[in-house]
């Protein structure tokens, strides 16, 4: 589950989506009715993988479980998870995650809804051609 309102977490979202995996990854925002129904429990805008035997992972966990689930990145997931690599793995998440905005401003990154806004923003002129 990640955060729909954020241009950083639907980028990798979308990201994910084209990954080749070991499992059947199913992305979620954790805003929409489907996952709070589900994960009643589960704070929302955050980064949160639930297993099929409801097992959660939250915040670097959920995203070390996510690089663990890709065919292309699962070794990375082991190297961060290593002893060595954990905390600098945890604090470098924690950064990414606390500047989400401005990380997704300066990759010019927008969610969905920052879209949407933004073309209700736009005036589309008449057709001179009736």
């Amino acid at each position: 589950m990640y955060d729909s309102h954020c241009g950083l977490c639907t980028g990798v979202r979308d990201w994910l989506r084209f990954q080749p995996s070991y499992l059947d990854v199913r992305l979620m925002a954790s805003d929409s009715e489907e996952a709070r129904r589900m994960f009643p429990g589960l704070p929302g805008g955050e980064l949160a993988v639930v297993s099929n035997d409801g097992q959660v992972w939250l915040g670097d966990n959920a995203f070390i479980v996510c690089l663990w689930a890709l065919r292309k990145y699962r070794r990375w997931a082991g190297r961060l998870a290593s002893p060595m690599l954990r905390p600098m793995a945890r604090q470098a998440f924690e950064a990414v995650s606390r500047n989400r905005k401005s990380v997704s401003s300066l990759l010019r990154l927008k969610s969905e809804s920052e879209l949407k806004n933004r073309l209700h923003e736009v005036t589309i002129p008449p057709c001179p051609m009736k």
